[in-house]
């Protein structure tokens, strides 16, 4: 019997030190890509912006360099729920550059195969395409590359500190012998669910870091307080549900 009760704890413990990790780990990611993956982007965007224009024979790695090149094929294709605005363009020294638009609207919706465009290098790779006039930038355009690794980590932090606060309650409870109650469980899990996807679109509808982190906050604040008060009102119902349970048993004693 003994040897029964020692071991108890450890089948109960380890799905909460599962968790724990699993929310540790989470938070980690988010911290590296926080104070390492998004910097960097917005780093990059800044020396995009401010960077100078090449000298003509210079390679366009730290400068730019506006190039003519000549449209040879545009094609849209799908990938899941993302469109893909190809332009396959045709370099000056008889090379090929397949370039993905960051959109079908501007110059890829004004071009045809043979037309002239120019093409704007930076770091080797085409980051802009102008048209008669127009302007469109590419995929690897670097002001909008720290958008995804931030939405990510906002996400990211969110689900983990979810799981984490979540594993360090039901450690508590099972080291005093009481396992969480199935809505100490599901309530917290949907706020956390809802807040990750809160931080995680946040990024993606604002155009700067201030910006998105109100939103975030604006986003999350009516979830805690709603989940705060959830908790007040459902532990209040415990105790009144015990009384009475307690008065009908000492109803059927007083019967007896």
């Amino acid at each position: 019997m003994s040897a029964r009760r020692r071991h108890r704890p450890r089948r109960t413990r380890w799905p909460v030190i599962a968790t724990a990790a699993l929310g540790a780990v989470l938070i980690l990611a988010a911290v590296f890509l926080l104070s390492v993956t998004v910097p960097g982007k917005r780093t990059d965007a800044r020396t995009f912006a401010t960077a100078a224009a090449c000298l003509p024979d210079e390679t366009p790695r730290e400068c730019r360099k506006p190039v003519e090149v000549v449209v040879k094929k545009k094609a849209t294709e799908a990938e899941g729920r993302t469109q893909h605005h190809w332009l396959t363009l045709a370099e000056p020294g008889g090379a090929s550059r397949r370039v993905d638009m960051n959109g079908p609207s501007s110059v890829f919706g004004a071009v045809s195969p043979g037309d002239r465009v120019t093409a704007t290098y930076w770091r080797l790779e085409v980051r802009a395409v102008d048209f008669h006039g127009r302007r469109q930038f590419t995929a690897d355009e670097p002001k909008e590359a720290y958008r995804l690794p931030f939405a990510a980590a906002l996400g990211l932090l969110a689900l983990g500190g979810t799981l984490l606060w979540t594993s360090v309650r039901a450690g508590f409870r099972t080291g005093r012998g009481r396992a969480l109650r199935s809505w100490e469980i599901a309530l917290p899990a949907l706020a956390g669910a809802w807040l990750s996807a809160v931080g995680f679109g946040a990024p993606l509808l604002t155009d700067a870091v201030s910006t998105a982190l109100v939103f975030a906050a604006a986003g999350a604040l009516p979830v805690v307080l709603g989940t705060v008060w959830r908790v007040k009102v459902l532990r209040q119902r415990r105790p009144e549900s015990k009384r009475r349970a307690a008065r009908a048993a000492a109803q059927e004693t007083s019967a007896a």
